[in-house]
């Protein structure tokens, strides 16, 4: 086969190949006495195949790198923040408005000192009925702020839903998808805090109310019984114990 019939494209890459993989040995033909240089189409196309074959080999290794480099890119997180100081907040809102709330620490002393009547042998320190009918009110006032506060904190929370989902639909690899999941639960948890909080606030106001009826009805018992027991002033006749004869018909 004449070497001179093949196109420029061909020894170029003849050429590229020989650089790639080393100076092939060439095989020489004697005519009139020379030398000439004969090189084998064969063996070239197998370098060639060779030669695209490792190109397709290192393009599915750059690709799985890239593939790796998207599954370990965070990016996801920091999104959920604490909201401990607002469950506190929530809280102390009924001690604001001076009201008996489940976050005072002197709870249960408190508890006795302004409903004593739930211990009926003792009426010592008992409240006026003024102070604990305004104590009960200011409860219901508290645990209605508390709810308030819980609504105004809507728009906050929205934001970070929208945040989340735009994160979720951008999310480029596996890692920031775990991300947004995690982020996503504990926005959970936080709503199920608020949740127990509103309970609590509800429990509190409800046991409280509870308190003033039950301590009132036993303030009223025991004022009945003082009266009943108390001793007959003198020159007040005794209609259970008068010693008259009764009139004759």
């Amino acid at each position: 086969m004449n070497c001179t019939k093949r196109s420029p494209k061909f020894f170029a890459i003849v050429a590229a190949l020989i650089c790639l993989f080393g100076k092939p040995v060439p095989a020489r033909a004697q005519f009139g006495g020379g030398t000439q240089i004969v090189f084998d189409p064969q063996m070239f196309a197998r370098q060639l195949q060779q030669l695209q074959q490792e190109t397709a080999t290192v393009t599915n290794l750059a690709q799985q790198l890239q593939y790796a480099i998207k599954n370990t890119t965070g990016g996801g997180a920091r999104v959920w923040q604490s909201n401990q100081n607002l469950l506190t907040n929530l809280g102390n809102l009924i001690n604001e408005q001076e009201g008996l709330s489940y976050t005072f620490q002197g709870l249960t002393q408190e508890f006795q000192q302004l409903y004593p009547g739930f211990n009926a042998a003792s009426t010592a320190g008992v409240q006026s009925p003024q102070a604990t009918v305004g104590m009960t009110l200011n409860t219901l006032n508290g645990a209605l702020a508390s709810a308030q506060a819980q609504a105004q904190n809507f728009q906050a929370e929205q934001a970070s839903l929208q945040t989340l989902e735009l994160k979720n639909q951008t999310a480029i690899g596996n890692l920031q998808a775990v991300q947004v999941s995690n982020e996503i639960a504990l926005a959970q948890v936080q709503q199920v805090q608020m949740l127990r909080q509103l309970v609590m606030a509800e429990m509190n106001s409800q046991n409280v109310a509870a308190a003033n009826q039950v301590n009132n009805q036993v303030e009223s018992n025991l004022e009945a019984q003082a009266l009943f027991s108390a001793p007959a002033a003198p020159g007040t006749p005794d209609m259970y114990h008068d010693a008259s004869p009764p009139p004759q018909p």
